[in-house]
C-alpha cells in the first residue's frame, strides 16, 4: 500500500466514525411531552441532564413551557430503558416503587421476584425508572424520614402545584440546617405547634406518588423558597410576629419568609 492509499483510507476511517459517533449521539436524545406540574428544573432532574442543555436542543429561549409541548431531551436515559437500583438497608419495594413513580407489581415482575422480600445489596431492574438522584435519596435519608417528609407534604401541601409542594419539603429541610430548629426531620415535624396538620391528625394521611417526588426534588436541591423556614397561608394568619419575618416568595396559597 502506497503513502496515498494509506492516507485516504485512514481520512475515511476517520469520517466513518464521526457519523458512527454522530448517529449515536443523536439515537441517545428521545422527545418528552411536557405534563401538568412540570418545570424544566424538575425534568432536567429527572432525565439527569441540564437545563441549558434541553433549551439548547428543544429551541428554548426561556424557561417557560406549558402542558402537551414536546421537548427534546438530549443524552438522557429515557425512562422506557429504566434504570438499575441497589436496595439499602430500610428498603421496601413499595418505597422504591414510589421515589421512582412505578408499581410494586412491575418491580416484582421485572426482576421476577414471587413475593415482597428484598435485601441489602440486592440489585432490582426498575421499569420505566430514570431518575438518578432518586438512588441518593435513601443513602441520605431513613425510610422513616422519607416517609414522614412525604406525609407532610401530603398533609400541608396536597392542593398546592407541584412547585409549592417542593416549597414545602425544602422548608423543612432548610429548618433542619438551621440553629434554631431540632436535628431531626421528626423533630422538627412533630415540635409543638409547628405544622397544623400534626395537630389535627392529617399527617398520618397516606402520601400519594407526587408528594415522594417533591421530597426527592427538595433533598436534591430544588428550594423554590431561597432558602425559607417558615410559611403561612396570608388569608388566615394573624400573627404580627410571622408577618415581620422577611418575605422570599409567595407560591400558590402560601407565603414563604425567612
Amino acid at each position: 500500500m502506497n503513502r496515498f492509499a494509506f492516507r485516504l483510507g485512514t481520512v475515511f476511517l476517520v469520517c466513518l466514525l464521526v457519523v458512527l459517533f454522530t448517529v449515536g449521539a443523536a439515537d441517545a436524545s428521545f422527545t418528552y411531552t411536557v405534563r401538568n406540574g412540570d418545570t424544566l428544573y424538575h425534568i432536567a432532574n429527572k432525565f439527569g441532564v441540564t437545563v441549558s442543555g434541553i433549551k439548547s436542543a428543544s429551541g428554548l429561549q426561556g424557561n417557560l413551557i406549558y402542558v402537551g409541548q414536546r421537548l427534546t431531551i438530549p443524552g438522557g436515559t429515557s425512562s422506557s430503558e429504566g434504570t438499575r437500583y441497589t436496595v439499602v438497608k430500610g428498603d421496601t419495594l413499595y418505597l422504591i416503587s414510589q421515589r421512582f413513580g412505578v408499581s410494586v407489581e412491575s418491580i416484582r415482575n421485572a426482576n421476577d421476584l414471587r413475593n415482597n422480600t428484598i435485601y441489602p445489596g440486592q440489585v432490582l431492574n426498575i421499569p420505566g425508572g430514570s431518575s438518578r438522584q432518586s438512588i441518593a435519596v435513601s443513602r441520605d435519608f431513613s425510610r422513616s424520614d422519607l416517609d414522614l417528609l412525604a406525609r407532610a407534604v401530603y398533609a400541608e401541601a396536597r392542593g398546592e402545584t407541584y412547585e409549592g409542594q417542593v416549597a414545602v419539603a425544602a422548608v423543612i429541610l432548610n429548618r433542619l440546617k438551621h440553629p434554631d430548629f431540632p436535628k431531626t426531620i421528626r423533630g422538627i415535624i412533630y415540635q409543638p405547634g409547628a405544622f397544623s396538620c400534626v395537630t389535627d391528625g392529617q399527617i398520618n394521611m397516606a402520601p400519594n406518588a407526587t408528594a415522594y417526588k417533591a421530597v426527592q426534588d427538595a433533598i436534591n436541591g430544588w428550594d423554590p423558597t431561597s432558602g425559607a423556614i417558615y410559611y403561612w397561608n396570608p388569608d388566615t394568619a394573624t400573627s404580627k410576629w410571622v408577618w415581620s419575618r422577611p418575605i422570599t416568595v409567595r407560591i400558590g396559597s402560601h407565603v414563604f419568609a425567612k
